[in-house]
């Protein structure tokens, strides 16, 4: 089978600054890909060169088998949607959105066809007479993604698309692009710096760092088996707890300062004496007392959130940070001192060295 796209080898170079070192990606044919990580990462670097606007240093990109690596923008089957929705103020959105098509030998009623058929699936056919200026924020992306559907082309491109939009509205917009992109099956690489939209909206999500990728995997697996402390630490919010420990036996940490002993699910892979990062995400560590108390936690701040409340503080014994998800109401633990214990199902090991997780 063919693939979707295809990058082998892509590298970027901005004079001696490299800023995409060697990505190799498949996407499958209507697949959803996701690029995530930190600001200055590369991740809309890499859109752009599959979309053609920037050029490639080194590497190859395929688009359903062709080589597009030195194709012009026009020439790659591809249609982009920005960050910043690009609308003409002085067109309508009918033609925002039929502006391409006009430019090429489309017949006038293919363009109708295709203006309608868009309009009709994002929910705008009474817009189709206004100016931009005349739309909210939310219309005015979801004309922007009419005029890449009437494209029909085989890959679609989004530069963080609803970064722009409220809170509530990212949210609605989430769920018609899920909607949206099952119903046209097309293959997809999305740019976001939000972790919701990436586990939500994927079918495997790419995290990236300095140029390089990290891990590839479906939402699942990046969350529940992060491939090293990087991945572990960016994916999930709040973000997982970092403990530093020795690995006084195959399945036992003893962490550092606090000397709290801390019994694995099962064994790892790693030397005895080792020196090891614990990590447990938040949601992993429950309020306890007595022996099933394995920490001890000052606690500093306690935010309800109306199904959960998030505790934060310090290990005692080490003073490092450490923040709890439990059910409930328990905002009234804030300035006191509380046990924690850990549910062995949330441990990860890495290694201190090769920061790699040793729990397979």
């Amino acid at each position: 089978m063919t693939a979707g796209l295809e990058l082998s080898g892509v590298t970027k170079r901005f004079g001696e600054n490299t800023i995409v070192q060697g990505i190799d990606l498949v996407a499958n044919p209507g697949e959803f890909i996701v690029l995530v990580g930190a600001s200055g990462c590369g991740k809309s670097t890499i859109l752009r060169m599959i979309a053609g606007l920037e050029t490639v240093t080194e590497g190859r990109i395929m688009i359903k088998g062709r080589d597009v690596t030195h194709a012009r923008p026009d020439q790659r089957d591809i249609a982009m949607v920005f960050q910043s929705y690009a609308l003409y103020p002085h067109m309508s959105v009918a033609e925002n959105m039929s502006f391409a098509l006009s430019l090429t030998r489309t017949s006038k009623s293919e363009i109708t066809r295709r203006v309608a058929e868009a309009a009709h699936i994002l929910g705008i056919e009474p817009l189709l007479e206004r100016k931009p200026k005349a739309l909210s924020g939310g219309q005015r992306q979801r004309v922007a993604m009419g005029r890449a559907i009437v494209r029909e082309p085989s890959v679609f491109l989004f530069d963080e698309p609803l970064s722009n939009l409220d809170a509530k509205l990212r949210a609605q917009m989430r769920v018609e692009l899920a909607l949206l992109h099952k119903r046209l099956g097309k293959t997809t690489v999305y740019v976001t710096h939000d972790q919701v939209e990436a586990m939500t909206l994927a079918n495997r999500i790419v995290i990236l760092e300095r140029g390089v990728i990290q891990q590839i995997g479906t939402p699942g697996e990046v969350f529940n088996r992060p491939r090293n402390l990087f991945v572990a630490g960016f994916i999930g919010s709040p973000g997982m707890n970092m403990f530093k420990g020795v690995l006084t036996a195959a399945d036992v940490v003893v962490l550092d300062g606090s000397r709290a002993t801390v019994r694995l699910a099962r064994p790892v892979h790693g030397p005895p004496g080792a020196a090891v990062v614990l990590g447990v995400r938040p949601q992993g560590l429950a309020l306890a007392e007595g022996a099933d108390a394995v920490l001890r936690m000052q606690v500093k701040v306690a935010e309800y959130l109306g199904t959960e409340t998030v505790i934060t503080g310090a290990l005692a014994g080490s003073g490092e940070a450490v923040t709890s998800s439990v059910s409930g109401d328990h905002g009234g633990v804030a300035g006191t001192e509380i046990g924690l214990s850990i549910d062995p199902k949330h441990l990860h090991v890495f290694d201190a060295e090769s920061q790699l997780n040793l729990v397979q």
